[in-house]
């Protein structure tokens, strides 16, 4: 599976319920390949599938002279049980058969370091993308979302105010209004008893 396919299954798939114990794979004595120094731990099915992948690019098999010095060792495994001397003996055989050096063993493995390089780097461009594509669009979503509330908050603050202020003037509107009408009815007695005590006046003068 490509690089691109693991990181957006990365992405988008559902954590696994429980992870499966791996199965130790069995090989044929006589095809067992070469021993790397262990330097890898799996971390999950996530991680074995990436593990995976870069393991297959960098299969030891793959590169001529690491498959020579494989071949001359291999059928060495049931005589000299010990590595080091092994595969020295291997060398050697190798050497005078077929011209492998150990300087050609050496820089088969520099040449699986750089694809594992190269496939680092191709792994890094291929997550940007979809950092920019997946993470960065959302993020600028997510900002656009952020500035929308913040403007319906302003409009909301705004309106709140406007409410807050036609209070403020029709409490002051009612105030005038009840003033307006204490002045009236003040007016009014003050009116009518000026005109009752005029009447009186003409009633006592026209007798």
């Amino acid at each position: 599976m490509p690089f691109m396919d693991l990181i957006k299954k990365a992405i988008f798939e559902e954590e696994p319920l429980a992870q499966q114990p791996a199965k130790p794979a069995t090989r044929p004595a006589t095809a067992r390949p070469l021993e790397p120094a262990p330097a890898y731990v799996p971390m999950g099915t996530r991680d074995d599938q990436f593990y995976t992948r870069l393991a297959k690019q960098t299969d030891l098999s793959a590169v001529p002279e690491l498959a020579k010095i494989e071949a001359f060792a291999a059928p060495l495994a049931s005589v000299i049980p010990d590595k080091a001397l092994r595969y020295k003996a291997a060398l050697a055989t190798a050497q005078s058969q077929g011209g492998l050096t150990k300087d050609a063993i050496l820089k088969g493995f520099d040449a699986l370091l750089n694809v594992l390089n190269s496939s680092a780097s191709t792994f890094n461009k291929q997550t940007d993308e979809v950092s920019r594509t997946e993470v960065d669009a959302k993020i600028a979503k997510i900002n656009d979302v952020n500035d929308a509330i913040q403007q319906k908050q302003k409009e909301i603050s705004d309106l709140q105010q406007q409410v807050k202020s036609m209070q403020s003037q029709t409490e002051v509107s009612r105030s005038k209004l009840q003033e307006a009408k204490n002045n009236f009815a003040a007016a009014l007695e003050r009116r009518r008893a000026e005109i009752q005590q005029q009447r009186k006046e003409f009633e006592t003068i026209l007798g």
